[in-house]
């Protein structure tokens, strides 16, 4: 349901279909999130994302009613078409239907400063449902973002909001899922920055971008789903390079790559970002851009720190001996080690990349 509903979502040309292919991976996205039964933690994750995205859509409902009341229409291209500047209509109504549309997005998008729900959520949903929700629903409302646009500059306020929160949210966190989630946010903030400034070039990058973003999340959970871990704890990595040392240097790889290390594939993402907000005079935003993630990157070496220098506690010592140990399945395995191919290729041909990149902008357009 979540995968048809964002293929769905990415085909749509009309408001009503945008809303239906919107609220079906939500709605199923809200029965996973509290699937885990006894606990608490995980009621409470569904329970929130409900409420916060119960409201989200109505916002986003409400925004529709006042483009498609002003214009006769429920179709994008038509409503983008009445709406040019040669039809005299009401901006504040217009700019006020766009504006609700676009927080509505962001809220999906778990960008700042309607992220509130991403570390809460996060870290009280199972793992696979964490994943799903930090990979999927993102890609088709990048799409829909691209398609209408910024409106009086939200995205601009969004991608400021959104590199300070995930750069500092996340230096005190002592649970991957809620560091991850903040980092989530970091990296909206690169990919709103490129929609924002909405050239093809731009636009082309911050496409890069998220699907970069979204193979090394996908590494990332799986590496955790692998471990098993009781508590999602950062400390429960310490001691991983000597019980499984190549599963470690994947960690670890992983992780400087979202950090944006170069020559890793994070690095090319945030490079393509940087270039087209300089080239188009972002100067102030660059330099916020390029401070946040050197922040950002303090929490992604102090992971790597602790999978390779830091022993394990006795505490999680005795936890250990007495679970028993996981192995890795064929799928996983073969999963981990596709998002590793991906890491070392676009390290020595990055080219693919740009290229699929550019024919993906180009069907945007």
């Amino acid at each position: 349901m979540v995968a048809l509903g964002s293929l769905c979502l990415i085909s749509s040309s009309n408001w009503l279909s945008v809303y239906l292919a919107i609220e079906l991976p939500t709605l199923s996205l809200f029965i996973l999130a509290a699937q885990k039964g006894g606990s608490g933690h995980s009621a409470e994750a569904g329970l929130k994302y409900f409420v916060l995205g119960a409201l989200s859509s109505g916002l986003f409902l409400f925004g529709c009613a006042l483009l498609c009341g002003l214009t006769g229409g429920t179709h994008i291209p038509y409503i983008d078409l009445v709406l040019n500047p040669g039809f005299d209509f009401s901006e504040v109504r217009v700019s006020m239907g766009s504006l609700l549309i676009v927080v509505a997005l962001l809220f999906k998008l778990s960008a700042a400063p309607f992220h509130m729900w991403a570390p809460d959520v996060y870290d009280g949903a199972p793992t696979t449902t964490t994943a799903l929700l930090a990979v999927v629903p993102k890609v088709g409302i990048f799409s829909l973002l691209v398609s209408i646009g910024s409106a009086v500059n939200i995205l601009l306020v969004g991608t400021l909001l959104s590199l300070l929160v995930g750069a500092l949210g996340a230096l005190n966190q002592t649970k991957v899922k809620r560091l991850l989630a903040y980092s989530g946010v970091g990296h909206m903030g690169f990919v709103l920055w490129g929609i924002e400034v909405g050239s093809f070039e731009s636009v082309q990058a911050s496409l890069a971008y998220m699907v970069l973003y979204v193979i090394m999340s996908i590494c990332v959970f799986a590496i955790i789903l692998v471990l098993g871990t009781v508590k999602s704890l950062i400390v429960e990595f310490s001691g991983l390079s000597r019980r499984l040392p190549v599963l470690a240097l994947t960690l670890a790889l992983t992780f400087l790559s979202i950090a944006g290390v170069p020559p890793l594939m994070g690095f090319l993402g945030k490079w393509l970002v940087l270039l087209s907000g300089v080239v188009y005079k972002y100067y102030l935003v660059f330099i916020l851009a390029v401070i946040c993630s050197v922040v950002a990157g303090v929490y992604y070496v102090r992971i790597v720190k602790i999978v390779y220098f830091q022993a394990s506690f006795s505490l999680l010592i005795s936890s250990k001996m007495l679970k028993k140990e996981n192995w890795i399945n064929l799928r996983k395995a073969l999963l981990i080690g596709a998002c590793l191919y991906a890491v070392g290729f676009t390290m020595f041909s990055p080219n693919l990349w740009l290229q699929l990149a550019h024919w993906a902008a180009g069907g945007l357009f």
